[in-house]
């Protein structure tokens, strides 16, 4: 009876993270944060348009940078799609778009 050996050379978990751009600082990871900013753009209150263009994209955040940013994102009363807890009522709205782009995104690499 013959012997037959299989050796499997298989890569780290992190490695296949980093070589699709998941990890936190990945490009997968700045792509899904820059498509969620672009997406809650339009649920963002707006006045004169200072707190909308005041969005930071950092890897894994979005930061509204204006001295009432807090305050608009729970207290304000909205008018339209505009309004309170912008990032939960867009992703509520335009989720599975959200994630079918970063999907994309990812099987493009």
């Amino acid at each position: 009876m013959a012997v037959t050996t299989v050796t499997f050379n298989l890569v780290s978990a992190a490695e296949v993270i980093s070589k699709h751009g998941l990890d936190p600082n990945g490009r997968a990871q700045k792509f899904l944060t820059h498509q969620a900013r672009v997406l809650m753009d339009p649920y963002v209150p707006f006045r004169s348009g200072t707190l909308k263009n005041s969005a930071v994209e950092r890897p894994t955040s979005v930061n509204y940078v204006t001295p009432y940013a807090r305050r608009q994102y729970y207290e304000h009363k909205g008018s339209g799609i505009r309004g309170p807890y912008w990032d939960k009522r867009m992703y509520a709205a335009r989720g599975p778009e959200l994630i079918k782009s970063v999907q994309t995104y990812i099987r493009s690499m």
